[in-house]
């Protein structure tokens, strides 16, 4: 199950317009978390997070991070190529890109500190909120993806795990 929301602002004349359509997107969340939650209750690998930091995550991806990665985590087109300054435009974050190659740890690092053209949200963002994007994330991957992204990281936390010893 795919889960997104689009955020909408009010008017500049200060009408609340966007409100509506912000619960119908609140609600459409929810009955999608509700449904993914069923679903993995029957077959699919559990995802960490429960609504509450999905939903938190969410929020904090459409101020922080939808600018660059797309509203609904799609990246940018063509992101596989490099652009005139010779780097790689925002990728998808939604599951079909390279994302799910890094371990959650890799991730947060990445988000905490930025990367080669990747802003750092460290000084802005708490640990927990940086947990709450990555969950949000997480819930947007297909079951598929989600399961080989458990298992990898999995692995690395054990190894990591056991080096830290």
């Amino acid at each position: 199950m795919i889960l997104s929301i689009t955020f909408f602002d009010a008017k500049s004349d200060g009408s609340a317009s966007g409100t509506a359509a912000q619960q119908r997107a609140v609600d459409e969340l929810q009955r999608a978390a509700d449904e993914r939650l069923a679903d993995e209750a029957n077959s699919a690998p559990s995802r960490p997070g429960d609504f509450s930091m999905v939903m938190n995550g969410a929020k904090l991806y459409a101020r922080n991070c939808a600018r660059c990665h797309g509203p609904r985590a799609e990246g940018v087109v063509n992101w596989q190529r490099r652009d005139a300054t010779g780097n790689f435009p925002p990728p998808p974050l939604d599951g079909s890109a390279h994302t799910w190659h890094h371990p959650r740890r890799q991730l947060a690092n990445t988000i905490k500190n930025g990367g080669r053209v990747m802003p750092s949200f460290g000084a802005t963002l708490t640990e927990s909120e940086i947990s709450n994007i990555i969950d949000y994330l997480l819930s947007l991957w297909p079951d598929e993806i989600y399961a080989l992204w458990a298992e990898r990281n999995e692995k690395y936390e054990q190894r990591f795990d056991k080096q830290a010893r």
